[in-house]
């Protein structure tokens, strides 16, 4: 019997230092996460290295290394800006630069540009084949309609399904991060309105574009009409070279994140084509977590139960036979 009262306070001594010790580990834990955005086919479109933009109060820098630009040091719940159409650029002029697409999937499997990191992500540029292109319109305004920032018109194929990513604003927060709709031959039904509300909590900078861009102006065949490739001027091309220097967005060189309250965290996409507007997407659990850690300190729970009620009927045993 002293063997079995010897494993049972063992038992429990060891359940003990199971919890102690995934709580003093999770404490200690530091989660990082690396984006990665990769030019896809060569023959078909490059990267421009800028378009990408990441808000983090934990240092994360992006970095351009030719065909793919890496956003690295992210932490949970940064945000990630990519603008496909400002990030890349065509070298075949009988493709355009649609969007991108989670890298391993199909190209027509097209996904939202900006995000609020949850772990690691790996995207490919999605290029489509020119028709009858029409061109659409991406305005950034605050809630009575003011203009934050000026246009971009970039083009597309009308009956496809496009998604544009909102950009970065000073002192703003969108109040969704992308939009998607279906493109009408119609130009004037091709608008998408980012809505913005103004933040008050200040954090730390943004980092900014990855590099100048380097473009040929080929995009829609005569260099003009493919896409904006500037953080300020509508209108011009993507990668034309008039990409902000790194380290800026839209010219704010100086500018702080804000951070947006609980009850102003934007939606991660809102289907125009929709009557109803969809709600948030839930986020799943983060790495690490609580909720990830559930089977540890049920695992732990139960031995400990174990072991209490192994040594009561010990004890229980004991007082019967004095």
């Amino acid at each position: 019997m002293r063997r079995l009262k010897k494993l049972c306070m063992s038992l429990l001594l060891l359940s003990v230092m199971v919890i102690m010790g995934s709580q003093t580990a999770f404490a200690a834990e530091e989660y990082t996460y690396t984006v990665r955005l990769y030019a896809g086919n060569p023959e078909i479109g490059k990267l421009t290295g800028g378009g990408v933009t990441v808000t983090s109060a934990s240092g994360a820098s992006v970095a351009s290394t030719g065909d793919c630009v890496v956003v690295s040091g992210l932490k949970y719940g940064d945000t990630v800006y990519i603008r496909a159409q400002d990030a890349a650029q065509t070298v075949d002029t009988r493709y355009y630069v649609r969007g991108i697409t989670p890298a391993g999937r199909e190209e027509s499997e097209k996904t939202e540009g900006t995000f609020q990191v949850e772990g690691d992500r790996d995207y490919v540029v999605a290029y489509g084949i020119k028709g009858d292109m029409v061109a659409y319109t991406v305005n950034y305004l605050d809630a009575a309609g003011n203009e934050l920032l000026a246009s971009d018109t970039y083009y597309g194929n009308p009956g496809e399904r496009q998604y544009v990513s909102s950009r970065y604003v000073d002192g703003y927060v969108p109040q969704a991060y992308n939009l998607v709709k279906t493109l009408s031959t119609n130009e004037a039904e091709n608008v998408f309105d980012f809505r913005y509300n103004p933040v008050t909590t200040v954090t730390t900078p943004p980092a900014g574009e990855t590099g100048t861009g380097a473009g040929t102006g080929t995009e829609a065949g005569t260099g003009t009409g493919t896409g904006t490739g500037t953080e300020a001027e509508p209108g011009t091309e993507a990668g034309t070279g008039a990409e902000t220097e790194p380290g800026t967005e839209a010219g704010n060189e100086d500018d702080e994140l804000v951070e947006a309250p609980d009850e102003d965290t934007p939606q991660s996409l809102v289907d125009l084509d929709d009557e109803e507007v969809p709600l948030a997407n839930v986020k799943e659990d983060r790495p690490g977590t609580v909720m990830s850690q559930m089977p540890i300190y049920i695992g732990a729970g139960a031995a400990a139960l174990i072991a209490l009620a192994v040594t009561a009927v010990y004890l229980s045993r004991r007082r019967k036979k004095q």
